[in-house]
């Protein structure tokens, strides 16, 4: 198994290398376009907290977003479409579910839908963003500013990054259970892909970004003592489902800025457009290996 997580983590950092100039690019051409005839529909869904990109993550990959494009407005209750993804030389003609992030009866039917006893999607793309999530509306904001709010007054980018995670965690092992329970493995599912999206807001921490959703292991082989409860969740994943694939990868959609409070500066992008550029290709690679 140590083997398993250093692999995620070599594909992690050669992502980082090919944004920073440190690895060369390959002459395959990548992209996407909207849905063709002729081609077998491939069934995904996309899971992940609200506010962490999976609208625009999925619009991304199909060619609907470029990286300078204007953000994109908060996605509808529950999202389908059909999608044609061109990895290299391979045409996937996808059919995806954007599941909706926050609780409510539509989010429980189109869990129902993707992950159940009978039901199972082939793949399945968790969107985290490591605590830089949206918050679409005054409701949300106020909730967050109570939860994070310090004694003083004041609110942090720190405190406010880790209420967000800590929602994260508590939904991504939701999922986690849901795959174990209903034995999807053995059915349908064949890969899991965590994206870490909005990475260029964190491009300068990018190595702590990997080791709070990657796990690692000292050279005996034995798992840190210290990891996170997502390293954790993810293990145990791998352990239910030794024939479910996984990667952990780096993303970034649209190059944004992002406030984590209304009284906080904005956080701008460290990357820019080539560079978010690169880590679709580098992403267009992983899913292309994973299916």
């Amino acid at each position: 198994m140590a083997d398993t997580w250093d692999g995620i983590r070599e594909e992690w950092d050669a992502a980082v290398q090919l944004v920073n100039g440190s690895r060369s690019r390959s002459n395959e051409q990548l992209g996407a376009t909207r849905a063709g005839l002729g081609l077998s529909q491939y069934p995904i869904a996309l899971t992940g907290e609200p506010g962490a990109g999976k609208s625009v993550l999925f619009d991304a990959l199909s060619g609907h977003t470029g990286v300078g494009d204007a953000e994109s407005r908060r996605s509808p209750d529950r999202e389908e479409g059909h999608r044609t993804f061109l990895l290299g030389s391979t045409k996937l003609r996808v059919s995806a579910m954007v599941v909706p992030g926050q609780e409510s009866l539509q989010r429980e039917r189109a869990m129902n839908r993707i992950l159940s006893e009978n039901t199972s999607p082939k793949g399945l793309i968790h969107v985290v963003c490591w605590g830089h999530n949206k918050v679409w509306d005054r409701t949300g904001q106020r909730a967050l500013e109570r939860n994070v709010r310090a004694p003083d007054g004041s609110i942090s980018a720190d405190g406010t990054r880790d209420w967000h995670l800590e929602k994260e965690l508590v939904d991504f092992e939701k999922i986690c259970d849901r795959i174990i329970e209903t034995g999807a493995a053995t059915r349908g599912l064949r890969w899991v892909i965590v994206a870490v999206t909005k990475a260029d807001l964190f491009w300068n921490r990018i190595e702590e970004a990997r080791d709070y959703y990657v796990p690692g292991s000292d050279s005996a082989g034995h798992h840190h003592s210290a990891e996170s409860g997502f390293c954790t969740m993810l293990r145990d994943l791998m352990d239910h489902n030794d024939r479910l694939r996984v990667a952990v990868v780096p993303m970034s959609s649209q190059l944004i800025r992002h406030s984590f409070s209304e009284s906080l500066a904005p956080q701008l992008s460290q990357i820019d457009s080539v560079g978010a550029g690169r880590l679709r290709e580098s992403f267009y690679r992983t899913l292309r290996r994973l299916t």
